[in-house]
């Protein structure tokens, strides 16, 4: 169930500013129409330290037409309830606050939406409160602390960097994409790992030191308004770099950064261009194959696309020359990037083993 927030009704005395903005974007004699707004949000959505989500009242709200121009741009409780408008289309967005650089504590929510307003008509627009950053909440181990007692440990992603203190225990949020965990430590710096983070999902790492394999594994809650995960990461051990622990598809599109970790999926195509591939036979290209979470896979978002460099990997997985392999599991060692043909990916196969 949802709990639907409206504007008050508005006085046109009290928003001279406004209406004079209105009057510029109503040429005479051209057809107008009416556009009604309204904010939408997950009922008892909350963080996770119980505080509830901002007065949606003071949410910022902006109204341009197909050209940019701004209609309104302020409070959402202080716009009217309906806006009389010019016919053409229209974006509408709304945040809880602005955020232009990493920060700790500071989740935005908002929606856009784009509708068109027809001349004599009414169109109404509700706009969905969702989490429209990422979150990484850091906690740090009494062995990692023994083992790096002069470590400084800082955060890096979109627009920039945030230093993480052992005692800070606060989220830090960031703009969807890669962020990473650098940890200096007697003049040099290292990075621990890469995570992509995706809007609305808040990560939670424990890390801990060890030169044993680590034992923890990826827990997944869901909530009625963001998606939070939780890992164990340990420094020194083992993880993906045996065979035994190698990734499934799905985490390996989410470990961009790490290098010679095992990686098991079914070969299931060959990409062809930028977030292209070709899922049949014939196939016409050597230098790749990728990966799917089933035999069946045909969809790219749970697909990895596999670099074949020249020599034994290449002679003995392409599909140009064994097209039988079409389908078969198989486990390859590489370093996992971001991107590679448009999708996350493995590139310089140290070695191969099918199934």
């Amino acid at each position: 169930m949802k709990t639907t927030f409206r504007t008050l009704a508005a006085v046109a005395a009290l928003l001279p500013a406004l209406a004079s903005c209105q009057d510029l974007f109503r040429p005479a004699g051209q057809p107008q129409g009416t556009l009604v707004i309204a904010l939408d949000a997950p009922a008892g959505a909350a963080t996770r330290s119980g505080s509830a989500l901002p007065d949606v009242g003071g949410f910022l709200l902006t109204v341009t037409d197909a050209g940019g121009r701004i209609l309104y741009d302020g409070p959402f409780d202080h716009s009217p309830d309906e806006m009389e408008v010019p016919a053409g289309s229209y974006t509408v967005s709304a945040v809880s606050g602005p955020f232009d650089a990493p920060a700790y504590d500071a989740p935005q929510w908002g929606d856009t939406r784009v509708v068109t307003v027809a001349a004599g008509g009414s169109v109404s627009v509700t706009l969905t409160c969702r989490q429209l950053n990422a979150g990484l909440r850091l906690e740090t181990g009494s062995s990692f602390r023994r083992a790096y007692p002069t470590g400084i440990l800082v955060l890096n992603g979109p627009g920039g960097s945030l230093p993480h203190p052992d005692t800070e225990t606060r989220t830090a949020y960031f703009q969807p994409g890669t962020v990473s965990l650098v940890l200096e430590d007697g003049g040099s710096a290292q990075t621990l790992f890469t995570r992509i983070l995706e809007a609305q999902q808040v990560l939670t790492v424990h890390l801990g030191a060890s030169m044993e394999t680590p034992s923890g594994g990826i827990a997944l809650q869901v909530d009625t308004a963001r998606t939070w995960l939780s890992e164990q990461f340990t420094v020194g051990g083992a993880g993906a770099a045996d065979i035994a622990n190698a990734y499934d598809v799905a985490t390996a599109r989410t470990r961009a950064g790490e290098q010679g970790v095992w990686v098991c999926g079914y070969i299931v195509g060959v990409a062809t261009g930028t977030g292209k591939v070709s899922f049949t036979p014939p196939f016409t290209r050597n230098t790749n194959l990728v990966l799917g979470a089933k035999a069946a896979t045909s969809d790219t978002d749970y697909c990895l696309s596999v670099e074949l460099r020249s020599g034994a990997v290449r002679n003995a997985l392409n599909l140009v020359d064994n097209p039988g392999l079409l389908g078969r599991k198989v486990y390859i060692k590489g370093d996992l990037v971001s991107a590679y043909y448009g999708i996350p990916g493995l590139k310089a196969p140290l070695e191969y083993q099918l199934q």
